[in-house]
């Protein structure tokens, strides 16, 4: 039996039942059993955006990694002013994690935040902050794609942009 299968969104063909539902790890895509495809974020055309910006294999632009940036974010309820740290790129791909509300967590522990900026995608994906952080600090992550008109994007659609590199960190 194979252990892998093909993305119905981005067709990647690393998708794997996780126990409860079928998992892409390169989109985020989740699917039962029945194949009821409906994005996570109920907009088709913003969940195959961020699908097809996740195959890219470069990112259209990099964020200085491990340093805090104040930034912009849309989302569903609209504009907010936010702090973000852009952790580590899945080499080969258009996929960053960032740290979001980076600096009420830098606040809280500095130390934590300099081990989680040192770690590469693969431990982050693999519930490293999970496993060895409290829950803020993995709840406060999130995989993001480069676009080309230098904004971020996240697979819950929301958007990042308007970043300014701050002396922190």
């Amino acid at each position: 039996m194979e252990d892998t299968l093909t993305c119905p969104i981005c067709e990647m063909e690393t998708a794997y039942f996780d126990g409860i539902v079928f998992t892409c790890p390169d989109c985020g895509y989740e699917w039962s059993h029945d194949l009821d495809i409906k994005p996570k974020s109920g907009d088709i055309e913003d969940y195959t955006e961020f699908s097809e910006l996740a195959t890219l294999t470069i990112p259209f632009f990099k964020l200085e990694h491990g340093r805090l940036y104040e930034c912009t974010v849309k989302h569903k309820m609209g504009l907010e002013s936010l702090s973000i740290i852009p952790l580590a790129f899945k080499p080969g791909k258009n996929l960053q994690f960032i740290m979001t509300n980076a600096r009420r967590l830098v606040s809280m522990n500095p130390g934590y935040v300099r081990e989680i900026i040192q770690m590469d995608y693969d431990y982050i994906y693999n519930d490293g902050l999970r496993d060895d952080y409290p829950d803020d600090y993995d709840a406060m992550t999130t995989i993001c794609a480069t676009r080309d008109d230098i904004t971020l994007l996240d697979s819950e659609d929301f958007e990042y942009f308007d970043f300014k590199i701050t002396d922190e960190i």
